[in-house]
């Protein structure tokens, strides 16, 4: 594996083109070095603009610098449809986020508020973001990990969780679960 900086940053680099998104933790393990040590390496590269790191993940930067307005407005990656969370503002501005997961995390940072939805896990559509319930803790890892799927449904949820795993939340529950979780690790 690269042990040289230089030759490291060009396998991040190749990582990164080739996945879109990838963890520091994976790109620790993949090129057998420390977090700290990917760390070190993508701050140099963000600082030339070879990359953008945000919560754990490395993407390509966009030509402006700032998020896509399809990346996902916490950790940058491309916002699915299946999986969107938006965020709308008082002032009209909209967020989008890739996940639950990071809509949530998103949510409790974002001031002016005005409402926020997410996409029914099982049906595709939009849902309040308030009203969802939300699984977390299951076996299934469609995105962002720890994994947090919505649902408009409580029975659907709990449906859910008898095939792979998990427990049904409300949101301010799950997002409770996430900040125990961002603050053990």
């Amino acid at each position: 594996m690269p042990s040289h900086p230089s030759q490291r940053e060009k396998k991040i680099l190749e990582q990164v083109q080739e996945h879109g998104s990838v963890s520091i933790k994976e790109l620790a393990e993949t090129l057998n070095v420390s977090s700290m040590t990917i760390h070190r390496d993508l701050n140099k590269m963000s600082a030339e603009g070879l990359v953008s790191k945000a919560h754990g993940e490395v993407t390509l930067p966009t030509k402006s610098g700032k998020t896509a307005p399809d990346n996902c407005a916490m950790c940058g990656k491309v916002v699915s449809e299946r999986t969107a969370y938006v965020i709308s503002l008082v002032n009209q501005e909209q967020k989008r986020a890739c996940c639950a997961h990071c809509g949530l995390m998103l949510q409790v940072q974002t001031e002016g508020l005005w409402q926020s939805m997410t996409t029914d896990f099982l049906h595709g559509h939009m849902i309040s973001a308030n009203q969802a319930f939300y699984v977390v803790q299951s076996e299934l890892n469609i995105c962002c990990v720890p994994s947090v799927l919505s649902f408009g449904s409580q029975q659907e949820a709990e449906r859910f969780t008898k095939g792979f795993g998990g427990k049904v939340t409300y949101m301010n529950e799950t997002i409770h679960h996430l900040q125990n979780m961002m603050h053990s690790e």
